[in-house]
Order: C-alpha cells, then sequence, then structure tokens
C-alpha cells in the first residue's frame, strides 16, 4: 500500500503506546492501594486519583485495541476473514473491553467477599470494596461515549445505502474505493468523497484507527443527545451504576455491608459471554457450535448471577437479621429498597429477551415460511440494485 493513510494503517507503534497508558494507569492505581489496611476507607482525593486513572485505562485500552484491528497486518487480516465494517470493529472492541471490566469486578467481589462475609455480614469492610466503585465509575461513564460511537457508525452505513453509495451508483462508489487505496485516504471517508464528490464529508469517518464524527448533523448521523433519547434504560443502567452506585459504596451506607456490595460485584460474572456472544454474531458464526454452547453458558450465568443471586442475598440478611424474608426486605431502608428494585427489574427484563432468544433457537425449527421472509427480502434488496454484501464489501476493500 502507499500514501500516508496506508503507511499509518500497518504501524503498530501506536498501539504499543496505548498499551503502556493503559497498563501504566492501572499499575497507578494498583500501587495507590499498595498501603492500605483491609479495613481502611478510601478518601475523596484518593478516590478521585482512581476515577481519573480508570478513565485512562478504559480509553487508552478501547484505543488501542481499534489500532490493534486497524492498523496491523495481523488485525487487517482479521477484518478481512470476517467481513468487518468499521461500525462492527467499534462494537467488538467496546465488547472485549466490557468483558475485561467485568472480570476486575468480578475479582474484586471475590476478594472482598472472602475477607469480609465469614467475619461480619454486616459490619466487616475491605478497602477494595470502595476503590473499585470509584475506578469502575469513570467505565460506566466513558461506556455510555463508546456505544454512541458504534451507534453513530452504524447509522453511516445506512446514510451510504440510503444516499445511493450501494445502489445505483455501484460502479462509481467502487472506483472510489480503489482511489480511496491508491491515494492512501483513511477508511470510508475516503469512499464517501469519491462517490459523491465531497457531499458527504460531515459523516463518521475513521483516522488513523480512531472514529471521528464532523457534523453531521445536516445528514442526519444521530447526535449524542438523540443517542441517549433512544436508549434510555441502557444509559439509565450505566448512570445509575456509575454515579449512585459509587455514591451508596463510598459514602452512604455508612461503612456497613461491604459482603452485600462483594456479591454485586460478581454479578458481572455473564457480562464475558453477553459480549462474546455478540463479537460471535459480528464474525458471522452464529450457526457455530461454540455460538451454541456461548449461549447456554451466558443464560446460565445471567440467570445465577444476575436474577437468583439478589434475591438470595436478600435471604441471607433475613437470616442473619432472625426476620422473613418479606419482613426483613420491607424493614430495610426506602432508598436501599429502590435501588435493589431499580437494578433487579432491569436484569428481568434482559433475562426474558435472552430466554425468548433461547427459545426460538432450541424450541423452533426453520419453517418454510421463515425461508419465504428471507428470500423476500433479498430479493427486495436486488430490486432496487443492492447485493446483501456489496455495502459491506466495499467498506472492508477502503480499509485494505
Amino acid at each position: 500500500m502507499t500514501g500516508g493513510g496506508a503507511t499509518h494503517k500497518t504501524d503498530p507503534r501506536g498501539c504499543l503506546f496505548q498499551l503502556l497508558y493503559s497498563l501504566g494507569s492501572f499499575g497507578l492505581a494498583c500501587a495507590s492501594l499498595w498501603e492500605l489496611n483491609p479495613s481502611d476507607r478510601i478518601s475523596i482525593q484518593k478516590g478521585s486519583l482512581l476515577i481519573a486513572l480508570g478513565f485512562v485505562y478504559f480509553v487508552a485500552l478501547t484505543d488501542f485495541l481499534n489500532k490493534l484491528i486497524l492498523r496491523t497486518s495481523i488485525g487487517l487480516s482479521f477484518v478481512k476473514k470476517y467481513r468487518l465494517r468499521i461500525s462492527d470493529v467499534l462494537d467488538i472492541t467496546n465488547k472485549i473491553v466490557s468483558a475485561v471490566q467485568a472480570m476486575f469486578s468480578c475479582l474484586a467481589g471475590f476478594f472482598v467477599c472472602r475477607w469480609s462475609c465469614p467475619r461480619n455480614f454486616l459490619q466487616a469492610s475491605h478497602f477494595l470494596s470502595e476503590s473499585y466503585a470509584w475506578f469502575a465509575a469513570s467505565y460506566f461513564f466513558y461506556d455510555i461515549w463508546s456505544m454512541y460511537k458504534v451507534y453513530a457508525a452504524e447509522a453511516s452505513n445506512k446514510i451510504l445505502a440510503t444516499l445511493g453509495l450501494g445502489a445505483n451508483n455501484a460502479n462509481g462508489a467502487a472506483a472510489a474505493a480503489k482511489r480511496s487505496k491508491a491515494e492512501g485516504d483513511s477508511g470510508a471517508a475516503a469512499v464517501v468523497n469519491g462517490g459523491a464528490g465531497g457531499a458527504l464529508d460531515e459523516i463518521p469517518s475513521i483516522s488513523n484507527g480512531s472514529l471521528s464524527i464532523l457534523l453531521a448533523s445536516k445528514l442526519g448521523t444521530p447526535s449524542f443527545l438523540r443517542y441517549l433519547i433512544t436508549h434510555k434504560l441502557m444509559v439509565f443502567h450505566h448512570l445509575f451504576i456509575g454515579s449512585y452506585g459509587l455514591m451508596v459504596i463510598s459514602f452512604l451506607r455508612g461503612g456497613l455491608g461491604d459482603c452485600v456490595f462483594s456479591f454485586m460485584y460478581m454479578m458481572e460474572l455473564s457480562t464475558p459471554f453477553v459480549s462474546f456472544r455478540g463479537i460471535l454474531s459480528i464474525m458471522g458464526l452464529k450457526e457455530s457450535k461454540m455460538y451454541v454452547i456461548n449461549g447456554l453458558v451466558m443464560l446460565f450465568t445471567f440467570f445465577w448471577c444476575r436474577v437468583f443471586l439478589m434475591p438470595y442475598v436478600c435471604y441471607y440478611y433475613s437470616q442473619v437479621v432472625n426476620l422473613p424474608f418479606f419482613e426483613a426486605f420491607w424493614r430495610l431502608p426506602r432508598g436501599c429498597k429502590i435501588s435493589i428494585l431499580a437494578l433487579f427489574l432491569p436484569q428481568l427484563y434482559w433475562f426474558r429477551l435472552m430466554l425468548r432468544g433461547a427459545i426460538k433457537v432450541f424450541g423452533k425449527k426453520k419453517s418454510p415460511t421463515n425461508g419465504s421472509l428471507g428470500n423476500d427480502a433479498a430479493t427486495n434488496a436486488n430490486n432496487n440494485g443492492i447485493k446483501p454484501s456489496q455495502s459491506k464489501d466495499r467498506e472492508i476493500r477502503s480499509l485494505m
């Protein structure tokens, strides 16, 4: 490949710098806790340092993964093999970072549980409970923006198709893709400019492995505010965990209940399997045995950690205070009851969706009607001049 853009695509040095930033910030966070005793509390100053280092860690980790896939020969081979678009890459990295955070949460919960629960269900505390609440709060805030970038990239794919780059202008867009490869332009932006004479400059584009969004409102690319409005449940979940959860663990609980919060941390055990399921789907491996096995494990861990575990903790508490289950729950402070319901009810909703998906896979066979619907959709796409994989192949070629 020639041109400045192509050189950047296969230059792994940027990956190494981002990896060092990520590992360094995590190392500093661990070092700041090194001299603490198990029962010590986390000061606001130390907590502020942890949340700042958390932002650096998760941002750098995401940037490292994006550049690893988009700027190294191994990553580009992966893109070519599984026919990934820019939005696919951003989605994969988002899910990997989510799985990493979940594993950290489970480890923190495990250590806190081993320390606090055998000593005293309500009174014993470990500094790791508060410190990880500070560190992980940055993830939940940052992940809202990360999910928006995926959402905006997917919206740009639809805009490209709507404006004819995958339909009547197929030959022109293909020629633009070839020009972008020869001239070293960056990603899908080169195809956009070549196929429409510069009229689409405001669509999200990749530059050196990072998504940039340039005044996209005129062409209908959704704003960050629109994403917040149209994804209320997910945004509320992240804001609730990141802000209110941090306040409860660090200030409002009065040093009580570390054993309870350790179980809450371990609720994240199902997240890596949820993320891996999404990644396999993006890679086009939904028919593989790995996808089916991972789906079953995901369903089991999600039920165990997010549906069963919270009522079990409430039952555990009722045994400690020697009261019937519902009476013990009713005597909890109002804020505690609201928090439990706000955290628990979305889990029931998501588990219901997972269960419905599993029933479709294992409880129903493909019928001729379903096949005809798929054929009709493909026929309609061909009648409009768009082959099912045409626009995706064009974006992939622009990355090569």
